[in-house]
């Protein structure tokens, strides 16, 4: 017994020294790079957090682990153009009924930085919320200002968020649970119509830019030409026009940009087939729930169509053993910053799923988990 005692605590003093390095080295880590982020938010208290983010034009990346001490924290992260980044604890997330955690912007914090700017956040928790206000960065400032001036908008998209969590666990009515949904749905739109409000009112900002490529498709493409010649010369900016430019070319009825993946895919090969394109990933919660349905469409068509998963932002072992646990038995291929085949596409929402005919002709493209994708293909076999 005091062999085994003594084991345990020679474990427990080794596991506490792993601990005390991981946190010198994450502090060491921390002090790195060309952009500073500092601040507080009263009732955070002492526990890690993560930060991640980079940009989304196959820039720099970063992840970091922090201690944040009585709500304050300070850390730097690598960027080499404009981008942002999103902070988060474990007492900023909802609990759903499953018991699963829940993340809502209403609880996270978003800021937006570029390279050698040094920014401060600060403000406190509440119930439903993080309520702060960023400084040292116009765009980020410009940002948190909207953000908490319409925050009682995303504290309702919150609470019927956990509510239409709680009524689908519970297989409540479904008149009750559809009404919910719509107006969890309805909450959405307000906060992005806000926004617009803001790209509208503000056509020389170049927050206008940024809250305009949040936008659906359709309404960045009346809205882009009436941005202010210095704001589409920013970066920001340039890459609404490259996505703009991409949506010109993959609408309805166009060619579908050619994928080649090495020797072992080529996409112009499977003209005189049904296409289906799947850009999904295993950190996404509706893609992974939507497999089971996919897995019953690709028995249904599998001579008549040929199902085509592209993975995205996924770690290649990671992806590779969700495959095998999850039997995914078409043909998958994992995205890359050097392939980027997100960006030929301009994937927004996943996941998203893309039909092409067997002229290589795009049908049509489908944002989100859909029965409207499901109800199009059964209508083109039986056609």
């Amino acid at each position: 017994m005091k062999r085994i005692k003594k084991i345990a605590k020679i474990f427990l003093i080794i596991f506490a020294s792993l601990i005390v390095l991981a946190v010198i080295a994450s502090t060491i880590n921390n002090r790195i790079g060309n952009c500073s982020i500092k601040g507080e938010i009263e009732g955070l208290g002492t526990r890690l957090a993560l930060v991640n983010g980079g940009n989304n034009s196959g820039g720099e990346i970063f992840f970091k682990l922090l201690l944040v001490v009585n709500g304050k924290f300070s850390f730097n992260v690598k960027l080499d153009k404009p981008g942002g980044g999103r902070l988060i604890t474990r007492n900023m997330f909802f609990q759903r009924a499953s018991g699963k955690p829940l993340w809502m912007r209403s609880k996270l914090i978003d800021f937006d930085i570029a390279p050698n700017e040094e920014i401060a956040i600060n403000g406190s928790l509440r119930d439903y919320s993080i309520d702060y206000l960023i400084t040292g960065n116009n765009i980020a400032s410009e940002s948190s200002k909207l953000r908490a001036n319409n925050l009682h908008i995303l504290e309702k998209e919150t609470q019927l968020a956990i509510l239409v969590d709680s009524l689908r666990f519970n297989n409540s009515n479904k008149t009750v649970l559809d009404s919910a949904q719509r107006e969890f749905n309805n909450i959405r739109r307000e906060y992005a119509n806000k926004r617009l409000e803001y790209v509208v009112k503000n056509p020389n900002q170049t927050l206008s830019a940024t809250y305009l490529g949040k936008q659906h498709k359709d309404t960045i493409m009346k809205y882009l030409p009436t941005l202010g010649e210095n704001v589409l010369a920013t970066y920001q900016g340039k890459i609404l026009q490259e996505r703009a430019n991409v949506y010109k070319q993959t609408k309805a009825g166009k060619l579908a940009p050619n994928i080649i993946d090495g020797s072992t895919f080529n996409l112009s090969d499977l003209k005189g087939k049904y296409v289906v394109l799947d850009f999904w990933g295993t950190w996404c919660g509706g893609c992974v729930k939507g497999f089971p349905k996919m897995r019953t469409y690709y028995n249904k068509y599998r001579t008549k169509v040929e199902f085509v998963g592209i993975a995205c932002k996924d770690k290649k072992s990671v992806w590779e053993k969700f495959i095998k646990r999850e039997g995914l038995q078409w043909t998958q291929l994992l995205n890359n910053p050097e392939k980027d085949f997100e960006k030929l596409y301009d994937i927004q929402v996943y996941p998203t799923k893309i039909i092409i005919d067997k002229e290589g002709n795009i049908v049509k493209i489908y944002e989100g988990e859909s029965q409207d994708f499901y109800d199009k293909l059964d209508e083109l076999m039986q056609g």
